[in-house]
């Protein structure tokens, strides 16, 4: 009744059942087969079995069968695969039927799946927890406001984890959350105000990733091995004015200049700029007038209000030693017009590149080498990361172990042993190989050498098969079951300490199950020097040294603010936010003098709430710490 009376608050709903659950029919057969009579003679009656007889186990030795454990969870369908699960169920997949069976035989769990539309997830989930009616598992975070999922929490709404967990200590999942382990980040990031925690927040853990700790520093968190962004120069037009790759700021300003001068794209205009996106802030993402990899040649973090990534602290930008330097810098390139207002962003830059007049931009160097610009000879380099500053290390932007700000819950009136085989299946390399893999046998094969053998289509199998028995992207994701990135279970996973112990083992290739050959040859026609490159920043940075750059993160692990905190947040934020922006860009176009800047900076301290916007992001980001195992800052 509670659900039909959740179903009516729930506008917009629809609901797709898994037909590959068990049914009723199922359970009772299986319950059926358990009622073993008990046939045990008594001890002065046993008789010993003939010669040509084999001895029946007593009953108290033989297996005791065991009912599966079931669970509901769900989904939301995104409409962002090739498939529905609503469609891969009418077409029959085989990968269902053997996903389902190998959870049964892994975890000993059933799940019934309900697949809720995208646009009415957060609806249909309202409607649910109105009526008191939550489904046994489903998205929480992304899917709730902060505020309701703190309420959730704290008003006992949702399952403490650890006290699923409990059902299942010597579990995968649990093995992989404790201290000094590959997700123990995970519990930390998903902590709830009170300390405990009620979600667990997806992960995205690389599979071949940098452990860059030093003597001085212990660093949060591990680092992806090439997911890093330094800026990338338009080789081919430094070669056109006869300049060498810049190793200074002051080489850089006047390559650009010279490109712009020379109008190395021959189009007439002086429009050959970098985009470094001046102007814009954190709060659009990656590439902003802070995280343009430029700022981090003068030591700047990559935002005002971020998490230092190796003592957990909060910082600002503006308030780095290297800012006054900077932003001067700064409005040199701007002066030149050859870096203006508004334009950047490191995932612009398809658009960014495509006039053929963008001269520097921040990203993958990989992806840079890929981008069309109109010009068949446009090849894009990373540059070194320049010190700036003497007595000033400089930073690099990178992606790190992290996850993203989804995560899924458990109602109260789940069985709670099913909810930690479901986790222990999420977490399973079983699911990990067959969701990236595929069925063994019909999609892949192992080799003699312990090296996997994909099918290839039109070869070894068809198409249609391949979709039917191959890997489970096309249908299944947050559909069919949670996007946990697992790939500690890849095949090539690994974790180096050193860019000069990657570079030994082969990378940036073997992570991807490629040597360089093969990689030359997927690549041939797309211009490059001697080696990827992503493979020239991982050798520039350990020719540099790399214990001489301090590696920043895109993510602060903020944990789920109290409603007290909430509110500070929601009463400074705006206004702090664009004082502090618009300050930055009066000082790059020369509007406002750096001879003002404490006098400005207190300004916001004494009017704007600085100190206490700060103590409430540091309050979020210690109880994260806390459960590293780290100090808080607060105390």
């Amino acid at each position: 009744m509670k659900r039909l009376l959740a179903l009516l608050l729930a506008v917009l709903m629809l609901v797709t059942l898994f037909a590959g659950c068990a049914t009723d029919e199922k359970k009772d057969d299986v319950k059926d087969d358990a009622q073993v009579e008990d046939k045990t003679p008594a001890a002065d009656e046993k008789e010993e079995p003939a010669d040509d007889e084999t001895e029946e186990p007593a009953d108290d030795e033989m297996p005791e069968e065991v009912e599966p454990l079931e669970i509901e969870y769900m989904g939301r369908e995104s409409h962002q695969w090739t498939y529905t699960l609503e469609e891969a169920i009418q077409k029959e997949f085989e990968s269902l039927d053997y996903y389902n069976q190998l959870m049964l035989d892994t975890v000993n769990l059933v799940v019934s799946v309900s697949s809720i539309d995208n646009e009415a997830y957060k609806t249909t989930l309202s409607g649910y927890l109105a009526a008191d009616a939550l489904p046994d598992t489903f998205i929480s975070q992304s899917m709730m406001d902060d505020a309701l999922l703190v309420n959730a929490m704290l008003t006992g709404r949702f399952a403490n984890i650890d006290d699923l967990i409990a059902h299942s200590p010597d579990g995968n999942f649990n093995a992989l959350i404790q201290p000094g382990e590959k997700m123990n980040y995970l519990k930390a990031w998903s902590t709830a105000p009170d300390g405990n925690w009620y979600m667990v927040r997806n992960t995205d853990n690389a599979a071949v990733g940098m452990d860059l700790d030093s003597a001085e520093t212990d660093y949060l968190v591990e680092f992806g091995l090439a997911n890093w962004y330094p800026v990338c120069i338009r080789r081919d037009w430094l070669d056109k004015v006869g300049l060498e790759m810049p190793t200074t700021a002051a080489e850089f300003k006047d390559a650009l200049i010279a490109f712009q001068q020379n109008d190395v794209n021959g189009n007439g205009a002086a429009d050959e700029r970098a985009m470094l996106g001046f102007g814009t802030n954190g709060e659009n993402g990656i590439g902003t007038v802070f995280s343009n990899g430029v700022a981090g040649w003068f030591g700047l973090h990559r935002d005002n209000f971020v998490m230092d990534t190796a003592t957990g602290a909060v910082v600002n930008a503006i308030e780095d030693p290297g800012y006054a330097a900077y932003v001067a810098y700064a409005n040199e390139l701007y002066s030149n017009q050859v870096a203006l207002l508004g334009e950047g962003f490191a995932y612009n830059h398809a658009v960014n590149t495509a006039g053929n007049y963008c001269s520097a931009h921040p990203q993958y160097p990989d992806t840079m080498m890929t981008v069309a610009t109109g010009d068949p000879d446009s090849k894009y380099e990373p540059m070194p990361v320049i010190q700036a500053i003497e007595g000033i290390t400089p930073h690099l932007l990178g992606q790190a172990t992290t996850s993203s700000f989804r995560a899924i819950s458990f109602s109260t009136d789940c069985d709670y042993a099913a909810g930690a085989a479901w986790l222990d299946w999420i977490f399973s390399k079983e699911l990990f190989m067959l969701w990236q893999y595929g069925v063994e046998g019909k999609a892949w094969e192992w080799n003699d050498d312990g090296t996997m053998y994909r099918y290839m289509i039109g070869t070894d199998i068809s198409e249609e098969d391949e979709e039917r028995w191959g890997d489970m992207w096309c249908y299944a994701p947050w559909c069919l079951f949670p996007q946990f990135n697992t790939a500690i279970y890849s095949l090539t996973a690994a974790t180096y300490d050193s860019f000069a112990d990657a570079l030994d083992a082969g990378e940036p290739y073997t992570g991807n199950m490629l040597t360089f050959d093969d990689w030359a040859s997927q690549y041939e026609n797309y211009n490059w020097d001697e080696y990827s490159p992503q493979e020239r920043l991982m050798r520039m940075i350990d020719e540099m040294g790399q214990d001489n750059v301090m590696y920043d993160v895109t993510a602060n692990f903020e944990t789920l603010a109290t409603e007290d905190e909430a509110a500070v947040l929601n009463q400074y934020k705006a206004d702090l936010l664009l004082y502090l922006n618009e300050l930055t860009t009066k000082h790059i176009v020369g509007d406002a003098s750096i001879d003002t800047l404490e006098a400005d900076l207190q300004y916001a301290y004494d009017n704007l709430g600085m100190q206490e916007y700060m103590d409430v992001i540091q309050a979020r980001i210690d109880r994260y710490l806390v459960v590293l195992g780290r100090e808080p800052i607060l105390g």
